[in-house]
């Protein structure tokens, strides 16, 4: 196989995994948030919103960073040894598909996913007595206005900052690849 054909193989192959990938987070947040959200309160559905933006908002800004961070200083700290550069230098080599992984899979999951917390609140307002089409436009502009503006604040951060996001994305990472080697290594013995 050429090296041409194995470059459009992988890239069917990452388009695949991204819709499969899609799908599952998409069932598994649709009801963990259809569970967690018809069951609470007002207060509660509108906390699980503000979690569902929050979430949308620090993906875009790690998708961001990952995409413009250099690698020659993280190819420096992997050579000194520092915990998470390892990481992160993986991540920046892999910053297209990292990227359409958190600011397009993610992201796009939560503006849905959002919508659907939103329209519960709505139903909720609308019990209290505020006209159902007030409730709609109002709760639709609440999560339209702070998702967008929050990922635009973020984007500048992410731009800014990118090396310290990436190092510290890289070191949690590194916590969760140490927690689970050991997991694995105590089940072996």
């Amino acid at each position: 196989m050429s090296k041409r054909e194995k470059t459009k193989q992988e890239k069917r192959q990452w388009v695949l995994t991204v819709v499969i990938l899609s799908f599952a987070l998409s069932v598994v947040m649709s009801v963990l948030t259809s569970l967690f959200v018809d069951s609470a309160g007002l207060l509660v559905a509108l906390l699980a919103l503000i979690v569902l933006i929050s979430i949308g908002v620090i993906t875009d800004v790690i998708g961001t960073a990952v995409t413009s961070a250099d690698e020659q200083p993280f190819i420096a700290m992997a050579s000194k040894r520092i915990k998470g550069a390892k990481q992160a230098l993986r991540l920046i080599r892999k910053a297209e598909r990292v990227s359409s992984l958190l600011n397009d899979v993610v992201g796009d999951i939560v503006g849905v996913i959002s919508g659907s917390a939103g329209s519960v609140i709505a139903l909720y307002l609308a019990a209290m007595g505020l006209p159902t089409a007030v409730a709609s436009v109002l709760i639709a502009a609440f999560t339209s206005a702070f998702m967008i503006g929050g990922k635009a604040a973020g984007k500048s951060i992410a731009i800014e900052q990118s090396a310290n996001i990436v190092l510290f994305v890289g070191k949690m990472m590194a916590l969760f690849e140490r927690k689970t080697t050991k997991r694995k290594k105590n089940k072996k013995n």
